[in-house]
């Protein structure tokens, strides 16, 4: 079992990258820790300046580095018998549309592929199989007649823009979108193209 005596804690984002840590190795090598300890590395929020919002944990973070530039990282440690301690924060996922996994789970529910990596209780009495998320300054209704909510298309599917938020809509109000609008063609286009 690897057990180092210390590690350093290098926290990576988009003005401490791969390439930065790569420059600075012999610097560490000098301070002589057993392991780096990287913050998260995922793919997360742009701008992310923790790594803890991730969208993606199947992918590195590019705005952090590159495959290629983490296994040289990786090789360099190994010649010098350091070790790498990775935070992967299983835990942490943003509520974000460019989190693919929510976005899908969100549109469609129990029936997402995705349904089971998420603590959701569909089965809460007061909620009918549905989600609720706080991000509404005032009531549904408020919102909807300032203007403040608004029905566009993102990735090809219909969502509801709360400011920088996008929500999916699932598949029953997809239906009554379609039901309603379709009535008033050129309004449903407009609604759709704005």
């Amino acid at each position: 079992m690897f057990n180092p005596i210390a590690s350093y804690r290098i926290q990576f984002n988009k003005e401490f990258t791969f390439k930065q840590l790569d420059d600075q190795l012999e610097f560490f090598f000098l301070l002589g820790p057993g392991a780096i300890y990287a913050s998260p590395v995922f793919e997360a929020v742009p701008g992310s300046m923790h790594g803890y919002n991730v969208t993606n944990a199947n992918a590195l973070n590019p705005e952090i580095g590159k495959y290629t530039e983490f296994t040289a990282l990786s090789d360099k440690l190994k010649e010098k018998g350091m070790g790498w301690i990775q935070d992967i924060v299983p835990n942490h996922m943003a509520f974000d549309s460019k989190n693919n996994w929510l976005f899908d789970v969100l549109e469609k529910g129990v029936y997402s592929k995705y349904a089971g990596y998420f603590d959701i209780d569909y089965e809460h009495p007061g909620l009918q199989k549905k989600l609720m998320a706080p991000f509404l300054g005032k009531t549904v209704t408020e919102a909807v007649n300032e203007g403040e909510i608004k029905l566009q298309t993102f990735k090809g599917s219909f969502v509801f823009r709360y400011f920088d938020n996008l929500f999916p809509v699932n598949f029953t109000t997809f239906q009554i979108i379609c039901q309603k609008y379709l009535q008033n063609t050129p309004f449903f286009f407009y609604q759709i193209l704005e």
